[in-house]
């Protein structure tokens, strides 16, 4: 993801994004990414769950989230987000998928 787009996510979500976090998916998931993030931050909040997101790629052309901390209800978001995110084409950067990151 651009510099631009990881930025505004890092920065409107800092609860679940470090200054530094690096998204390694393409930018056409970027809406995905910050409707996933209000809905992940909300049930944060709710609950008082400690998530940190350890992880955000792209992998044979879906969308992959690794975040410790989880139940069952952050889960389930985590793979809704997922599952949506083979509805976006991530072609923008085939070689990430030959590679297998």
């Amino acid at each position: 993801m651009n510099e631009e787009n990881s930025k505004h996510l890092c920065a409107d979500y800092p609860e679940l994004y470090g200054a530094q976090f690096t998204f390694a998916c393409p930018d056409s998931w970027a809406p995905l990414l910050r409707e996933f993030s209000k809905e992940l931050l909300q049930h944060i909040r709710a609950t008082g769950l400690t998530v940190t997101i350890a992880d955000v790629k792209e992998k044979h052309n879906e969308l992959r989230i690794y975040a410790d901390g989880t139940d069952a209800v952050a889960d389930e978001i985590i793979e809704n987000a997922e599952q949506r995110s083979r509805q976006i084409p991530a072609e923008e950067y085939p070689y990430l998928s030959r590679q297998g990151l």
